[in-house]
């Protein structure tokens, strides 16, 4: 199967395989590992020094994606996967992860002056056209080593790169100043990985990023659960946040943050407060206290963003992220048709298999049935974007044995497949559980929770004739019963039984709507329909 490297990879392994010295062999294997899209050329002296006749060396490059650790080895594994499915006669002799060491370099552009004639506000709306049509953007030069402007200028002047030389009359050189002579050599590189100091710098600056970002979702949360005029004292740290975000996005050394990076880092952090109210909304159905909901908030949180960077590697690049132009409109094209259906459904498991109504003689709406729909289709799209990131991440780290660049090809399916039956699980789960409840709220004598909008309430019926036709009858009407609306000219009315046994809960009955009076209950507490003296 052919590899579409393309520019699709991050890793790049070099290695040095052994074949034998004769032509056909020699052709087999550069025709088996070009159909797999890696590079292959003949060893240069140097390189195949070691490889005795009668074998010869040839270089092969393997492009792949995914994390560094683990690499080396996958491209190996692959290599002599392929020599071991068709019986080729090639071995690793020595493999490389090449990487070039970073350096430093320092940017200058080259910007038109400001303007010297006309009035001010001439000269501020000529240079605030410049700075929207591009004029400011349309030379820059980047050296390499510390900044060094007589250097970039004796450049940019020599330069006639584009036909368009440097023009020190119109245009002016924007970029570092220069260090002064007597100054210490440079520091390491912040945060550079490479270096210890570097790699303690990037530590300490992603813990204080999520330290930050947990503060803001935290106090988001509070905002809603206390219930006090000081709850609002927790933007204060939010605000610090905020303004050392800014701090950080402007780069050593630090230095008072310009507006519009203070502006951004302050929306930022707003967007993340608001989003923690949200989350903790969202968990008050859990129960529990506050300390509780602020415990499981940071991992959720993390969970989320490990499943979203496993997803993202999992989807990108694979077929999925090839087509997903015309793909993802498909796909979404149905979810219309999807949603009022699955609705429908969820409310037959609530109305005709819990209470025996049937679901045409209840007021239901197209918008009440796909809104039933959208919280067991979100759950299930959660589980199956689970299973999606945790493939993202086995292939992320090489993981398993599986060749080929791109997600195995039955991970599709299989979601699919996962997410279907998640989401007729949860939703008929839920339509029973929601009728369960409702079920010992009638028994209590208190109105039934709603279910997606659709509400009960208790009635008393009192038939208006000594002899009107119940279906399923007799009619009930000495203790409340349940309804939930009328569509035409009949209600549908469920009663508890006296005492409930098994699956014999209640039974549901039909009037027509001219034949009945219906009253609220006359106790207090809902379970009777007269009152008692």
């Amino acid at each position: 199967m052919h590899e579409d490297t393309g520019h699709s990879f991050n890793r790049r392994v070099r290695l040095l395989i052994e074949v034998p010295n004769q032509p056909d062999e020699i052709a087999l294997v550069e025709e088996l590992v070009t159909a797999r899209g890696w590079p292959v050329r003949e060893a240069t002296v140097e390189e195949r020094a070691p490889i005795a006749f009668p074998r010869t060396g040839r270089v092969v490059e393997v492009r792949l994606r995914g994390a560094r650790r683990g690499a080396r080895r996958a491209a190996v594994r692959r290599v002599e996967s392929l020599a071991s499915r068709a019986k080729a006669p090639l071995w690793v002799r020595e493999s490389v992860l090449l990487e070039y060491p970073r350096e430093r370099r320092t940017l200058y552009r080259a910007r038109l002056r400001p303007p010297g004639q006309g009035t001010v506000a001439a000269r501020r709306l000529l240079r605030f056209v410049r700075q929207i049509d591009g004029s400011h953007d349309q030379h820059a030069l980047s050296l390499v080593g510390p900044p060094d402007r007589a250097r970039a200028l004796s450049e940019l002047r020599a330069s006639r790169l584009g036909g368009r030389p440097f023009d020190a009359d119109r245009e002016e050189l924007t970029g570092p100043a220069d260090p002064p002579d007597d100054a210490a050599p440079p520091p390491t590189a912040w945060l550079d990985p490479e270096t210890p100091g570097g790699l303690w710098s990037l530590a300490l600056t992603v813990a204080a990023y999520l330290l930050g970002v947990l503060l803001c979702l935290a106090v988001g949360g509070l905002v809603l659960a206390l219930d006090t005029p000081w709850r609002w004292l927790g933007l204060l740290p939010v605000a610090a946040a905020a303004v050392a975000g800014a701090v950080f996005v402007g780069g050593p050394p630090a230095r008072r943050p310009k507006p519009l990076a203070l502006l951004g880092s302050a929306a930022f952090c707003g967007l993340l407060v608001y989003i923690g109210r949200m989350l903790l909304g969202e968990m008050s159905e859990l129960g529990g206290s506050i300390a509780l909901k602020a415990v499981i908030m940071p991992p959720a949180v993390l969970m989320a963003l490990a499943i979203g960077y496993g997803v993202h590697w999992a989807l990108v690049p694979s077929w999925f992220s090839r087509h997903a132009n015309w793909l993802v409109p498909a796909l979404l094209a149905p979810l219309l048709l999807l949603l009022p259906w699955f609705g429908r459904l969820l409310y037959t498991v609530y109305l005709t298999i819990g209470f025996g109504i049937p679901v045409e003689s209840v007021p239901l709406t197209t918008y009440s049935m796909m809104y039933a729909a959208l919280k067991p289709m979100a759950v299930a799209a959660g589980c199956a974007l689970f299973f999606v990131a945790v493939a993202g991440w086995a292939r992320h780290t090489y993981w398993g044995r599986m060749p080929g660049e791109s997600a195995p090809t039955f991970l599709l399916p299989l979601s699919a497949l996962q997410y279907v039956v998640t989401a007729l699980l949860f939703g008929v789960l839920s339509a029973g559980y929601a009728w369960g409840d409702a079920v010992g709220a009638v028994r209590a004598g208190q109105t039934p929770p709603g279910y997606y909008g659709l509400r009960g309430t208790l009635m008393c019926v009192e038939p208006k004739g000594p002899d009107i036709p119940v279906y399923s009858g007799p009619l009930v009407t000495d203790r409340p019963v349940v309804t939930f609306g009328a569509s035409g000219e009949r209600v549908w009315l469920w009663a508890p039984s006296r005492e409930a046994s098994g699956s014999d809960q209640g039974r549901a009955m039909s009037v027509r709507l001219e034949d009945v009076t219906l009253t609220r209950p006359a106790t207090a507490d809902g379970r009777s329909c007269r009152e008692e003296r």
